[in-house]
C-alpha cells in the first residue's frame, strides 16, 4: 500500500498502473510490455540476502535480527547476453502468489489485469551475466521503492538508468514492501495489521512513516557498506568485482522510497547526491525525520507530481466537502498550503550544494504512480502515448541530475535553459 503525504489530507490507496504501446519490445500480443532500455549497456542483476547484526528487526512476531534483501542492477556484457534467458519480471512469484488475497494481487497491478504469470513483461535483465568488458568503474546508485511495491514494479526505470552506465542497489525492505521473497524460500508480506493500527490513530501514520523512513535509511547504509565490500573482495566473486567508483554514490527513491533517500543523505556521507520522486510529509518537508532547519549538504532534487505538490491548482481548491470533514476554514486551509510551501521552498534554498524542484504535474495523465511500471503495463489504453512520454520526460531529469553530480557533465538538461517539455516547470537553487 501507499501513504501520500498530503496536508492534513491523508489517503490510502494501492499503486496502480497503466500502459504503453510505442517503443516497446515485440512480444507476444497477451503479454504487458515495457518500453526498452536507451542506453548503450545490457543490463545485468544479482541479488543478495543480507543480515544487519547490529540491529533488531522491529515487526518480527519474534525475536530476529534486520535482514534485507538488495537487488544489484550492473551494465553487463551486450555479446555474452545475447545468448542467455533475460530474467523473469517478478522472480519467484510463482511462490509468492498463493500468498497474495485478490484484493492485494488486483492492487498491485491495477488498472491493469493480471491474467497469468506468463502474461507479465519480458525484461532486458540478465542473471548473473557478465559485467561490460573493460576497466571502467560505474557510479552507484541505492534505491529505495515506495510502501507497497516490490522493486520489480521499477524494472523500466532501473533498466534504463543501468543502460546507461550505473551501478543501481535497489533495496527491498521487508515488511514496506507488498513481498520480500528470500532464498531460503521465508516470505515477509506487508505490514498491513501495524499500517492499518497507526491509521486509526491521531497523526499515527505521520509517526509511523517517521519510524519507517529512520529503518529505511538505515537499510541503505548497510547495503552500501555490504555492497562495496562484494566490489573490493575478490572472494565473494561478484560480477561487479572492482567496477564500482566508490567515489561517485547516489541515492533516488519513490514515495516513501524518496524520504529514505533524503534520509540516507543526511546519515552518510558516503552519498554525493540525492533525488526524492514525489513525497514530501505533513509540513511540505522531504526530510521527515529532522527539523525544518536541516537539510542534508550534497545536491538534491525533489520531483512534485501528487504526493509532494503543494503547487498545483487541484492542491488549493479541496472541495467545501473536504474541508468540512477536516473541520478547516478554506481561509485556514490556503494558509497551510501556503506556510508548506515556504518550508519546502526554504528547505531547498538551503541546501548548501544546490537543489532542484522538477513540477510535472501540468503534463497530461502524470500521477504519483508515474515513477513505477504501472502506468506503463496495460499496452491497451488510450493513455498509452502520455505514459510514454511522461516516463521520458522523468528518466531524462533523472539521468540529467546523476550525469550532472556523479559524472560530472557540465552540460546536462538541467543547465539548459530549454525545457524538455515546457509543461515541466523547473526550479532551481544555487549553491552557496
Amino acid at each position: 500500500m501507499y501513504y501520500r503525504f498530503y496536508p492534513h489530507f491523508i489517503t490510502v490507496t494501492i499503486f496502480l498502473g497503466v500502459c504503453i504501446a510505442s517503443h516497446a519490445r515485440v512480444q507476444p500480443a497477451s503479454r504487458m510490455i515495457l518500453p526498452a532500455p536507451t542506453g548503450t549497456y545490457a543490463v545485468g542483476r544479482t541479488s543478495y540476502a543480507l543480515t544487519d547484526n547490529a540491529r533488531p528487526e522491529l515487526l518480527s512476531p519474534t525475536p530476529a535480527r534486520r535482514k534485507i534483501m538488495v537487488y544489484v542492477w550492473y551494465p553487463a556484457d551486450r555479446n555474452a547476453t545475447s545468448r542467455i534467458k533475460p530474467a523473469s519480471y517478478l522472480p519467484n512469484f510463482d511462490k509468492v502468489l498463493p500468498r497474495l488475497s485478490a484484493s492485494e494481487l488486483t492492487g498491485i497491478f491495477r488498472p491493469s489485469k493480471f491474467t497469468a504469470i506468463d502474461s507479465l513483461p519480458q525484461t532486458a535483465v540478465f542473471e548473473n551475466a557478465p559485467i561490460a568488458p573493460g576497466k571502467q568503474q560505474f557510479p552507484l546508485l541505492l534505491f529505495s521503492h515506495g510502501w507497497g511495491n516490490p522493486t520489480f514494479l521499477y524494472t523500466a526505470e532501473l533498466e534504463d538508468i543501468v543502460s546507461h552506465g550505473y551501478i543501481v542497489v535497489a533495496v527491498e525492505h521487508p515488511y514496506d514492501s507488498a513481498y520480500t521473497f528470500f532464498p531460503d524460500g521465508n516470505l515477509i508480506l506487508f505490514a498491513q495489521d501495524r499500517f492499518d493500527g497507526e491509521a486509526k490513530k491521531p497523526h499515527g501514520l505521520n509517526s509511523y512513516a517517521k519510524e519507517r523512513v529512520e529503518v529505511m535509511g538505515d537499510d541503505n547504509k548497510f547495503a552500501l557498506t555490504e555492497i562495496l565490500n562484494y566490489a573490493r573482495t575478490p572472494s565473494l566473486h561478484a560480477p561487479f568485482y572492482q567496477r564500482v567508483d566508490e567515489g561517485q554514490v547516489g541515492t533516488f527513491g519513490h514515495s516513501i522510497g524518496g524520504l529514505a533517500a533524503a534520509r540516507t543523505c543526511q546519515v552518510d556521507a558516503r552519498v554525493k547526491a540525492c533525488m526524492d520522486q514525489d513525497s514530501n510529509d505533513f509540513r511540505g518537508s522531504p526530510f521527515i525525520v529532522t527539523p525544518l532547519d536541516q537539510t542534508e549538504r550534497q545536491p538534491f532534487l525533489l520531483y512534485a507530481v501528487a504526493s509532494a505538490d503543494l503547487w498545483s491548482p487541484a492542491v488549493v481548491n479541496p472541495s467545501d466537502d473536504d474541508l468540512a470533514a477536516q473541520k478547516m476554514t478554506r481561509p485556514d486551509y490556503m494558509a497551510l498550503i501556503q506556510k508548506n510551501q515556504a518550508n519546502e521552498t526554504s528547505q531547498l534554498a538551503g541546501i548548501p550544494s544546490g537543489s532542484f524542484r522538477i513540477k510535472l504535474f501540468a503534463l497530461p495523465g502524470f500521477i504519483h504512480r508515474s515513477f513505477t511500471d504501472q502506468t506503463l503495463l496495460d499496452f491497451s489504453a488510450a493513455s498509452s502515448g502520455d505514459n510514454l512520454h511522461n516516463f521520458q520526460v522523468a528518466q531524462a531529469y533523472t539521468l540529467a541530475f546523476f550525469d550532472k553530480y556523479l559524472k560530472h557533465d557540465p552540460h546536462t538538461v538541467l543547465d539548459s535553459p530549454a525545457p524538455i517539455d515546457p509543461r515541466a516547470q523547473l526550479d532551481r537553487f544555487p549553491a552557496h
